[in-house]
């Protein structure tokens, strides 16, 4: 499109140039979700400031169609030549009822089962009415804490409150008493279940079984990719960079090199998950806290070829983590295409730092 200088101002041609930087870096954020940040981390922090790039240029949008509206094409352009990404952040469909056949998975990072907000019950048999008022037929479950010994496991009580016929637990850290880890809660006998060491860290790791639903065997995944490990005083400094005066720059560096730890990291579990997924021989379904946006590297890597049921079927935007940036949608399932996607749905319950979402899901023939 040809732009005619002399129709502008030198405040309007400010303007411009500042709409054509912003279009440059919007299109730069996109690169995000395939350069691997191995190769050059810096784009994985554009990927991560998608949203505030996003809404400057609709500002300009908003700027051009007041004063000359054929130049708001600049940014209109840039937000829909990444369509495929936006609608991973922000969609609107309608769901479908979900069928007889149909299998209802969930994934809840549920923080240690310490609450974030003052609820009235006590935290465990808070989460247990929250499964109850979903009633999934698997659930995956990041950050479960249970008792090992004894009459009185978590994990058995869960299971029998919610009615289901076992679990797979894996403990990352354990005592005598103790443990907390990652669990699947499965409705369907399990018949195999195991956890991926490579590039596993901590109880940020991936475990998976095989159920078996009539006459089909199906792999879930429960995925806990590598946290940013961000502790109170880099939260502060994220969301009131100014307050401490003078520290900025050490600060800021600190939480720089979490970031850019965090995204390599990151990218070498989902590859090695991406490995395991390849060689799996039955339809798999992908759940979990994956501790990083839409348009990140490894959230791609992973659901390539697969259905995003929040695409799919999640309505306005996806906000799954809400403690420190109430944006964020860093917890997905993810679906082969063999299945076909019913529904989907984001419980807006404040127990955790997570919400918990769950999908209905149905094997096609």
């Amino acid at each position: 499109m040809f732009i005619n200088k002399k129709n502008l101002g030198f405040f309007s041609k400010t303007i411009m140039l500042a709409n054509m930087l912003a279009v440059l870096v919007l299109l730069l954020s996109y690169s995000a979700s395939f350069i691997n940040p191995k190769s050059f981390w810096i784009i994985s922090f554009l990927g991560l400031a998608y949203l505030p790039i996003l809404l400057i240029n609709l500002g300009f949008i908003g700027y051009w169609l007041l004063r000359k509206p054929k130049y708001a094409l600049f940014s209109l352009l840039g937000i829909l030549s990444g369509w495929n990404l936006l609608t991973k952040h922000i969609t609107f469909n309608s769901s479908t009822s979900p069928s007889d056949s149909s299998l209802r998975v969930m994934t809840y990072n549920v923080h240690m089962l310490k609450p974030v907000e003052k609820i009235d019950k006590s935290a465990k048999d808070e989460f247990v009415d929250i499964i109850n008022s979903a009633n999934p037929d698997i659930l995956c479950v990041q950050e479960f804490s249970s008792t090992i010994r004894g009459k009185k496991k978590f994990s058995e009580s869960v299971k029998t409150k919610a009615k289901f016929e076992g679990y797979y637990f894996a403990p990352s850290e354990q005592n005598d008493y103790n443990a907390y880890g990652q669990i699947i809660f499965s409705k369907f006998p399990i018949i195999n279940s195991g956890l991926i060491t490579k590039n596993e860290y901590g109880i940020n790791r991936v475990i998976y079984v095989d159920i078996v639903k009539e006459q089909d065997t199906i792999r879930v995944y429960n995925v806990h990719l590598r946290s940013f490990g961000l502790q109170n005083e880099d939260k502060e400094f994220i969301q009131n960079p100014r307050k401490n005066e003078g520290d900025e720059e050490i600060k800021s560096k600190r939480v720089g090199r979490k970031l850019k730890g965090a995204f390599e990291q990151r990218s070498n579990q989902a590859q090695s998950l991406a490995n395991h997924m390849e060689a799996t021989p039955y339809p798999k379904i992908v759940m979990g806290d994956f501790n990083d946006t839409p348009m990140s590297y490894s959230v791609n890597l992973i659901s390539k070829n697969m259905y995003n049921t929040f695409q799919e079927k999640g309505n306005g935007w996806g906000v799954t983590h809400f403690e420190m940036l109430p944006i964020l949608q860093i917890d997905y399932v993810f679906c082969d295409k063999t299945f076909n996607v019913n529904n989907y749905q984001v419980i807006h319950n404040k127990l955790s730092d997570h919400y918990p979402v769950y999908a209905d899901l149905t094997l096609s023939n």
